[in-house]
């Protein structure tokens, strides 16, 4: 039987891990390895991810019902920097969300995440594929090794 008071009392820590991104070199600094650490998301943090595939479609559809066609080149591409849009598919707007909530080493903005997936897709999909890993493994007791180590070549 699950021990209610062990676990009310137990404090933990979020999950990480280094992945190595050699593709994105050119992005760090001299002498610096190209390499960002992630962490696993929390509930909220999912569930806000999740959302966003929901709120993409209701922006399409307010979107449609607001512009008139002259406009509606300049709101795509708007939605298109943002990841809003119909033609992004829902696995990819998740994904978006996960790359902006778990990488830990940088504060990456929802647009640095599409232009991330848009440039670098296999980095962007090994970075996303490690968080989601993470966070289906949980949360660590402080001082534990994370046991989950770092990926990439």
């Amino acid at each position: 039987m699950m021990n209610i008071e062990k676990f009310r009392q137990a404090r933990h820590e979020r999950r990480t891990a280094v992945v190595k991104v050699p593709a994105l070199a050119a992005f760090f600094d001299e002498g610096e390895k190209p390499e960002l650490t992630v962490q696993m998301l929390t509930g909220p943090e999912v569930a806000k991810a999740r959302e966003r595939i929901t709120r993409n479609a209701v922006v399409e559809q307010l979107i449609e019902k607001i512009v008139s066609e002259k406009a509606s080149s300049k709101i795509e591409a708007i939605q298109q920097a943002l990841g809003l849009s119909d033609d992004v598919p829902t696995d990819l707007v998740y994904r978006i969300a996960v790359c902006e909530f778990g990488v830990a080493s940088v504060d990456l903005q929802q647009e640095d995440c599409v232009k991330l997936a848009d440039i670098c897709p296999t980095t962007f999909y090994e970075i996303t594929s490690k968080i989601l890993e993470l966070t289906g493994l949980g949360q660590v007791a402080p001082g534990e090794s994370s046991a989950s180590g770092t990926t990439g070549e």
